[in-house]
């Protein structure tokens, strides 16, 4: 892999004095231009390969505002070092050696001198970023200066410079500023290197961005959330909205749960339920599809061998193409429920059940409660014996996603999560969409529950999935199990919506892409393309209230619901991204008012009528 040497320098343009107070910061008139590239060797800036190398920050006094944005395009631990406490600085930075891609940033004016050199020398040995939040004459005096091959200045350390330079690193925006005066004979007045954007999103910056359609839409998607919960609708949530790739609404709205104990972060993960379909083994189908390993009209019983006839075990799913299943239009029934015959009298039973982690007992369903392994063969058994429609219909079904999982790993010889993680989320910078969240290293505080479960588990559900067949798989299924935040999945729909790119990583082809997002069956009164849903047919006859999902929705557009109180959407001829994160289950699945009030859609519906009234 290519060495990436990067020093980031935010500095301080100042006459007479430095210009650090809030209030000043959004005085200025052009913060943006005073952002300035200075070297840039190899095209370092912006940065790409997000999933390549060990990235870590290290932050020597304070950079909140700075750190928080960098976590919304790359999640990394941070360590903070004390500015004037050598011994323990020096300790830190040597254990910062095990990584590879180093972002530091320098807040404080008055560094030990130990400690800048610890730093100089990280700068040369590493993929390093130093970013340094203070007078820009500090340079003359920061050896090492010229051997650095990339390098960055800003306006100033305020919260909007510290948002600004974050964007422009990752390439969320792009640089264009000059250098606004001389320092000595290191650079002169004027100088500055233009970059470009890396199609990752950007963020409204409150201050500097004078976005007309987020002033309108803040007002009223508040006061219609501040209802909503009022309403029991769900306890929290959190709505994300990007147009032409600027992330206008990111917001996180009430708590985890009617307590209010814990209020929603916006990186705290939901449990997306179906949303899992086309966030886990879709584009990873698509993928296979791409490089021609699947055939979406080949029998799926090709990839799947349960599925085959044999002499003396007819299949009633034999014929069956991925085409179909993908479209829901195979036929196979709705759901099963798995879990009924483990159970005797509200008891679990021992032939299925353990209450500890022991050999053949592995599958987790909750805390003290661990599943045969040999169960998922009866889950693959009663869907191969399930019957299927005679009549070729749509008929939404779960059945075909929970095997997926398993049919990748046989395509593909490696782990299911292993390739989604390798080959689709980290490319793109999504560090917190997961299956099985505690068992990542994730916390219950940040992961708001869903159901008190009294049918199966006879417990609250909480960093767990919700979904009962899910839970019978391990937690890892292609029906749902995924937990995410807004920001992530809006990322992934933003590659849908740019073709299966984004932030320059290609996952798969523009024509795979317009070809899963085909209506397929359309003389079978059957709305779905593959894996996704889409507009009512007749969207633009219907009324507000009985449209899907909103008003003006292009035929282009799709997206997924899920049962949890969840819903993406993506109109690439509106070129938007909608995310809507609740728990609406909590704490029993019979709360509808989420429904009645048609939260998920009516939000959309603003955002539809905020673009086109722009």
């Amino acid at each position: 892999m290519k060495v990436f040497n990067l020093i980031l320098f935010s500095l301080i343009f100042l006459a007479d004095a430095v210009a650090t107070d809030e209030s000043e910061c959004h005085q200025r008139d052009s913060l943006f231009a005073d952002v300035v590239v200075l070297k840039n060797q190899d095209n370092i800036i912006p940065l790409q390969y997000l999933h390549q190398g060990r990235f870590a920050c290290i932050v020597v006094g304070n950079a909140d505002e700075f750190y928080s944005r960098l976590s919304l395009y790359k999640e990394m631990p941070l360590f903070g070092i004390p500015p004037q406490n050598p011994e323990v600085a020096l300790s830190i930075l040597d254990a910062a050696k095990d990584y590879d891609r180093l972002i530091i940033v320098i807040e404080s004016s008055s560094t030990d001198k130990e400690i800048e050199q610890a730093i100089s020398r990280l700068s040369k040995q590493s993929q390093s970023v130093v970013l340094f939040l203070d007078d820009a004459y500090r340079l003359i005096n920061w050896k090492g200066v010229n051997e650095i091959p990339a390098l960055m200045v800003s306006g100033g350390n305020c919260r909007i410079q510290q948002d600004l330079a974050a964007q422009i690193l990752f390439g969320g925006r792009a640089a264009a500023g000059r250098l606004p005066y001389s320092v000595e004979d290191i650079f002169i007045e004027g100088a500055g290197i233009s970059t470009e954007n890396l199609s990752r999103f950007s963020y409204h910056i409150p201050g500097l961005d004078d976005d007309e359609i987020h002033h309108h839409l803040k007002s009223k998607i508040d006061d219609f959330l501040t209802h909503a919960i009022e309403e029991l609708a769900f306890p929290g949530c959190q709505v994300f909205m990007a147009v032409n790739g600027r992330v206008i609404i990111h917001e996180a709205y009430g708590h985890h749960t009617y307590l209010e104990k814990t209020p929603v972060h916006l990186l705290d993960l939901y449990d997306v339920a179906s949303i899992t379909k086309i966030a886990g083994p879709l584009p990873l189908l698509m993928q296979l599809t791409d490089n021609e390993i699947i055939g979406l009209d080949d029998a799926f019983s090709e990839y799947w061998g349960d599925w085959r006839s044999r002499l003396f075990r007819r299949s009633n799913k034999s014929d069956v193409t991925l085409r179909q299943l993908l479209a829901h239009q195979g036929g196979l029934v709705p759901y099963i429920n798995f879990y009924a015959n483990t159970k005797d009298d509200g008891l679990f039973r021992r032939r299925f059940y353990r209450h500890q982690f022991e050999e053949r007992f592995t599958l987790e369903i909750d805390d003290h409660l661990y599943l045969r392994d040999r169960y998922l063969r009866r889950v693959f058994r009663d869907i191969r014996r399930s019957s299927v429609s005679e009549n070729p219909e749509y008929r939404y079904s779960c059945l075909s996603f929970l095997i997926y999982p398993s049919v990748i790993e046989k395509l593909t010889d490696r782990n299911f999560e292993e390739a989604l993680y390798e080959d689709i989320y980290k490319p793109l910078g999504i560090s917190r969409m997961v299956y099985n969240p505690l068992q990542k290293g994730f916390y219950r505080e940040e992961i708001p529950p869903t159901e008190m479960d009294l049918a199966f588990r006879s417990a609250l559900v909480h960093g767990r999935v919700h979904d009962e067949a899910a839970a019978v798989m391990g937690g890892v299924s292609g029906n749902a199990g995924l937990f995410s935040n807004a920001n992530d999945l809006g990322k992934l729909m933003q590659m849908y919506l740019n073709g299966g790119s984004y932030g320059g990583e290609v996952i798969f082809s523009q024509d795979t892409m317009e070809e899963f997002n085909r209506v397929q069956f359309p003389e079978m009164e059957n709305r779905r393309a593959l894996g996704f849903d889409k507009p009512h047919p007749d969207n633009d006859e219907r009324t507000v209230n009985n449209a899907f999902p909103a008003l003006g929705a292009h035929s282009s557009s799709f997206g997924h619901l899920g049962f949890t109180g969840t819903m993406v959407w993506a109109d690439p001829e509106h070129q938007m991204v909608y995310v809507f994160l609740s728990n609406r289950v909590y704490p029993s699945r019979s709360h509808n008012a989420i429904s009645r009030l048609r939260v998920r859609t009516a939000l959309l519906q603003m955002l539809y009528d905020e673009v086109k009234n722009q």
